[in-house]
């Protein structure tokens, strides 16, 4: 659990970082593109003020000084440069400037008129830099000292014929611009907040969502460590990653419980065949050795007893067998021989048996029938078949063996009367131990193990195999390939 809460925590302070970042991001451009566009703006309208003033500047200083002797004429026309100079700031809504070429200030505007200042004030340091900077000066400050909050200030020189009579500097303040970046960061900040708690929220859901088939397979798996193979996870709708993994490992548990159960009904199975001819042997010895059974039928019970010795031999070599398979170390030796020669040689090694049970045997093979396999493997095969007929034929019974070429293929049919295979049991005669109805198998010993190998033996050759039974009749067919 600790995993899954660290994978949940920090995909969650991945997302909620990217968002916050990203959001970041996105309002430091937004307030950037919207100062800048106020800042245009705002130089802009200076500019233009900027530029009217200094023509009207120009031709003042050019034109005044003649005027001079004549004071009527220049008090008029003076009054008439106040007058422009005061409605260029009044449209400006900010502070005129104007000042001569050394930067003294000779007249300030303003909306409510156009004054000369009292003092001898100077700003020097403008009036060069508006010079060097070829007729720009642009800061925000206090010009100088001369304005006591802080303004956008832009100024440029009053030129006629290239020659700089003055200079002209127009201010707006900075205040409006400051508020209006403080309103527009704090309206921003506000909506990132609140933007940012409903992403965190869907990204926790969404996280939080697509974890939990994670937790639910932790879980399971916690459930499987304390032997309870039962758990499955819920598959999520949609078709992801996440629907792949659960579907995954809802089938791994479908194997794991399988297994389990197949172990206990090994352990059970094996136990099962072990224990009884273990008490036979072991009740019938006890019974010599102490007298209990007379000599003369000895001979008898000692019969019987190594019969179970060879079933439990026969159960040890089975098991051997299948673990063999299982792990891989036995491979096949592929060679060509003659199956139809195979086949009549092991009916010939039941001759005593179809005899005592008068089991009519009618043989359907060609005389000779070519095969590419593992002969040992083969053998098996057909054997273990033919000994499983024989087993459960009844009394004057039939079996039929019957072998043919098909479609680059090696048949074997092998027909046998008798009780048949329960319909429930015919989908399980092939897995390991399992011995199907016991009423039909109650006198035959068998370790439940021959199917099993048989139908392993038949798929590693690239073959299939089925059984059918019904009418009194069982039927158990394998194809393999002809050749390589």
């Amino acid at each position: 659990m600790k995993g899954v809460k660290s994978i949940f925590l920090k995909n969650f302070i991945i997302y909620s970082l990217v968002v916050m970042l990203s959001f970041t991001a996105l309002g430091g451009a937004f307030i950037y593109q919207i100062s800048r566009y106020a800042a245009r703006e705002r130089e802009s309208a200076l500019a233009a003020a900027v530029s009217r003033a200094s023509a009207y500047t120009a031709e003042y200083m050019q034109i005044a000084p003649n005027m001079i002797g004549s004071s009527f004429s220049l008090q008029a026309y003076e009054k008439f440069y106040r007058n422009s100079v005061m409605g260029l700031a009044d449209n400006l809504d900010g502070i005129l400037f104007i000042c001569d070429e050394e930067g003294e200030v000779l007249f300030f505007a303003t909306g409510e008129g156009c004054y000369v200042h009292e003092e001898r004030v100077y700003a020097p340091q403008a009036a060069q830099e508006a010079v060097e900077q070829k007729g720009r000066f642009y800061e925000m400050g206090n010009f100088s000292g001369l304005l006591t909050s802080p303004h956008y200030t832009l100024g440029a020189p009053a030129q006629s014929g290239g020659q700089t009579l003055g200079m002209v500097f127009a201010s707006l303040p900075a205040d409006s611009s400051l508020k209006l970046f403080a309103n527009i960061s704090s309206t921003f900040i506000l909506m990132i907040f609140v933007v940012f708690l409903v992403v965190l929220a869907v990204t926790y859901a969404m996280v939080n969502n697509t974890l939990r088939p994670l937790r639910n397979i932790a879980a399971a798996t916690r459930n499987f460590g304390r032997g309870d193979f039962s758990a499955r996870v819920a598959v999520p709708k949609q078709r992801d990653e996440l629907y792949a993994l659960t579907v995954s490992f809802n089938h791994m548990a479908d194997a794991i419980e399988n297994m389990e159960t197949q172990r206990r009904d090994l352990i059970a199975n094996v136990s099962h065949d072990l224990r009884t001819p273990m008490t036979t042997i072991g009740g019938f010895i006890d019974g010599i050795l102490d007298g209990a059974i007379p000599q003369e039928k000895q001979e008898y019970y000692l019969r019987i007893v190594s019969e179970e010795i060879r079933r439990l031999s026969r159960l040890a070599n089975s098991m051997v067998e299948v673990s063999r398979l299982e792990s891989g170390q036995r491979a096949l030796n592929r060679t060509s021989f003659d199956i139809s020669e195979m086949a009549r040689r092991i009916v010939l090694g039941f001759e005593r048996q179809l005899t005592e049970k008068e089991i009519d045997l009618n043989l359907d093979i060609p005389e000779k029938l070519e095969l590419c396999a593992d002969h040992d493997a083969i053998f098996q095969v057909v054997y273990n078949l033919i000994d499983n007929a024989v087993k459960f034929t009844q009394q004057q019974g039939k079996i039929i063996v019957y072998l043919s070429a098909k479609g680059g293929k090696v048949q074997c049919n092998i027909v046998n009367t008798g009780p048949g295979i329960a319909p429930e049991d015919i989908d399980h005669i092939f897995e390991r131990f399992y011995k199907g109805d016991r009423s039909r198998s109650a006198k035959v010993t068998s370790s439940g193990l021959g199917l099993y190998i048989v139908k392993t033996l038949v798929n590693r050759h690239g073959g299939d195999i089925y059984a059918k039974s019904g009418n009194g009749q069982t039927e158990f067919c394998f194809m393999i390939p002809q050749k390589i």
